[in-house]
Order: structure tokens, then sequence, then C-alpha cells
């Protein structure tokens, strides 16, 4: 009775086998190895009831003597045959994970292409359009005889001169920080020097930045995605860390470009940052679409320190 119980089991999930065997055949793109694996399935299936049918039959209905022995080669050679094909599967599920990486790495430096661009027109919008509009309006109040005015009138102009200077000031930084011409014009390292300028004003963070880039210029998606990150970087620092020091390490070196970036703040749990968002994520996502390495390392308490390496062998450098 129990053989009988254990013989129907495995006739039951030998069937369940074959059927989900032959739903993946598909999957597979009809390999030539999987198939082999379904019919030596399906072959073990039938041994199985043909040994099935041995026990309940009949003692003077007996199956060919040599029944079991050709469905045991054939399940045999089925599976060796098989296996030995059997690495095209992983061939396949390998460049279709390499495809399915390449595609989501093209479509992501597209998306930050098309941004950079935007950025870029917007700013030249901004610069070119708005910028001498205010310009040309300061002038002419600039023009007017401010000592023929009354003090009433001679005080509005005055405070709308002050406002329209604000207001040029404001275009110029709104511009800048959509499209740095510092970095169009001299590269990543001054337009670095000059964010940190520009961050530190007012502030009691100290940043020091180490490089040893002078006149180096690199692919422009290169240079603008690792500017993009930097300022993600001192920003998130700045805004989050209650951090006093910097140290921004900036090195390119046998075709590779290394940043290592620390500050010596709170301190927080990257992967809960990570899901919460702060740029962090972003980083990561622009570092790989370069094909760079990010490691970050942070805990509550002991400050963040970030490492970037971008092997730049494969790109051709713009020349300036």
């Amino acid at each position: 009775m129990v053989l009988k119980i254990l013989l129907l089991l495995s006739i039951v999930l030998q069937l369940i086998a074959v059927l989900t065997a032959i739903r993946l055949t598909k999957i597979t793109r009809f390999n030539f190895s999987w198939i082999l694996f379904t019919i030596a399935l399906t072959a073990m299936s039938f041994t199985r009831c043909g040994e099935y049918l041995q026990i309940i039959g009949d003692k003077n209905m007996k199956l060919p003597a040599d029944f079991f022995v050709w469905l045991g080669a054939l399940t045999s050679v089925c599976f060796a045959v098989g296996v030995f094909f059997v690495k095209k599967i992983f061939n396949n599920i390998a460049l279709s994970n390499h495809t399915k990486t390449l595609t989501e790495k093209r479509i992501l430096s597209a998306i930050l292409s098309t941004e950079e661009k935007e950025r870029w027109r917007f700013s030249k919008e901004l610069h070119d359009g708005l910028g001498p509009l205010l310009s040309s309006t300061k002038m002419s109040l600039s023009a007017l005889k401010m000592d023929e005015l009354s003090k009433y009138n001679h005080d509005i102009v005055s405070n709308t001169l002050y406002v329209l200077e604000e207001a040029i000031r404001s275009l110029k930084e709104v511009s800048n920080n959509l499209s740095p011409h510092t970095l169009t014009d001299f590269g990543l390292a001054r337009a670095t020097q000059n964010f940190i300028n520009r961050s530190t004003k007012g502030s009691d963070v100290k940043i020091n930045l180490s490089t040893n880039l002078k006149t180096e210029r690199f692919n422009t998606e290169v240079e603008v995605i690792l500017y993009r990150v930097i300022c993600e970087l001192l920003n998130n620092s700045l805004k989050h860390s209650q951090c006093s020091v910097i140290s921004l390490k900036l090195f390119y070196e046998d075709s590779m470009i290394f940043i290592n970036y620390k500050d010596n703040g709170k301190g927080f749990n990257p992967k809960a940052v990570m899901d919460a968002g702060m740029g962090l994520s972003n980083i990561n996502s622009r570092i790989s679409s370069l094909k760079g390495q990010c490691n970050m390392v942070s805990s509550p308490g002991n400050g963040m320190n970030t490492i970037i390496t971008i092997d730049i062998s494969n790109d051709d450098r713009d020349k300036i």
C-alpha cells in the first residue's frame, strides 16, 4: 500500500514537472537542451506509470521485458545530451541580462543627456534673453538725473536700482547653476572650486579641495555628470550633515578618475537615506551611467566617506 502511494505521488509530481517544462519551453526559446530535458522527464513519467500498472494490474498482464530498459536508456541519453548543451541556456540568460543592463544604461544616459541639454537651453535663454532686458532697464534708470528728483522719487529709483542689481545677480547665479559656464570653458577642477567658493560664502564649514587636474579636459558627459555628483555631495553635507570640515580629493591617473569625499558630520544609515532620497540614489545612477563605481560608507556619529572611480580609457577626451 505504501509503495502504491509513493508511486502515485511520484507520478503526480513528475507530471507537474513535465507540464512546467513544456510551459517554459517558449521562454528558453525552444532550446535544444531544454527540449531534451522535457523528453527525459516525460520518459520518467511513463516509467513510473508502467511501474504503477505492474503493481496494481493483473499478474498475467506483463509489460514487455525491455519496456523499462528502453525508457531508462531514452531518459539517460536525453539528460546526458541535454546537460552537454545546457550551456546555451545560461549563455542566453547572460546575454539577455547583459542586453537589459545596456538598455537601462542607454536609457539613463539619454535621460541625463536630455536633462543637461534642457538645462543649457534654459540657462542660455535666461542669460541671453532676460539678462539683457534687466541690464537695459538698469541702464535706463541710471541715466535719470538723480539730483533733479524729489527725495521721495530719488528713494524709489534707488530702491528700484538695488532690486534690479539683485535680480541680475540672482539671474546670473541661476543661469550658472543650470549650466555652469566655468565647466564648459575651464573644466572640472575650476568649476568645482568656483562652486565651493560660492557655497562657503557666509558659512563656517571649511572645504579642502585637493586635485592634480590642471588643463586636462574629458568627455563633456563625464565632466557634467561628475560636476553634478560633486555638487550633490557638497549640498547634502552643507544642508544635512552639520559638519565643520569637508575633504574633497579629485585625481586623474592612468585613464582613471578618482574622487574621495569625506565630511565629519553626524553621519547616517546609507540604505535608509538612499530609500528616502536626498539625491544619493541619483548619485549612484549618474555614476552607473558612466560604468563607474561608487562606494558610500557612513554610520550615525561617524561622518560620511564616498569613493568614486571612473575608467575613461574608452572615452575620447575633448580637446580645447
